[in-house]
């Protein structure tokens, strides 16, 4: 039986596009700057977790509980993998001296949702492109994930499949 490839590699022009249509990329990956992209919050929470007495919300939460709340972050990324083309992120190379930046094309659905998988000693543990959405879509352990655009106009689709998943979309101030 033959192994299904999850990650393929992309041609240079296509590429050289998605760096061009998103030029901060690395420093979204990195979690350092965004420069002018918007910022949205994907969350299973309807409001902001600040004060200290709903913190209890965010860890020590059931078995049950914690899966419900996986399989709503799950039914979004499969969503959105059915409606459009997605990319990632990958590291090559050894650190730190010929570590090189590629951007693969998700390829196998199933191998995806794999990797989508709440991972704890991962943050972000899934990080996604999609160029159609002219957004970036990044995972994180709280079970609120970020959404980056540069045009919210265009990542509507992205925010209408959250909300069908039972996910909350929530304003940066």
């Amino acid at each position: 039986m033959r192994k299904v490839k999850t990650l393929s590699k992309l041609n240079a022009s296509k590429e050289k596009s998605i760096h061009l249509q998103f030029p901060f990329l690395q420093n979204v990956k990195e979690n350092i700057n965004h420069g002018e992209m918007g910022q949205l919050a994907l969350s299973v929470f309807d409001h902001w977790i600040t004060c200290e007495s709903e913190y209890h919300l965010l860890d020590n939460i059931g078995v049950i509980e914690q899966e419900n709340r996986n399989q709503k972050f799950l039914s979004h990324w499969a969503a959105i993998f059915d409606v459009t083309e997605i990319f990632t992120l990958r590291y090559r190379g050894r650190w730190p001296q010929k570590e090189k930046l590629v951007i693969k094309q998700y390829t196998d659905k199933a191998g995806y949702l794999a990797q989508c998988r709440l991972k704890m000693g991962n943050s972000p543990f899934q990080f996604i492109i999609m160029p159609e959405f002219d957004c970036l879509y990044m995972a994180s352990w709280d079970d609120t994930n970020h959404l980056y655009f540069n045009d919210r106009l265009k990542a509507e689709p992205v925010l209408s499949l959250a909300k069908k998943s039972g996910l909350h979309v929530l304003e940066y101030n």
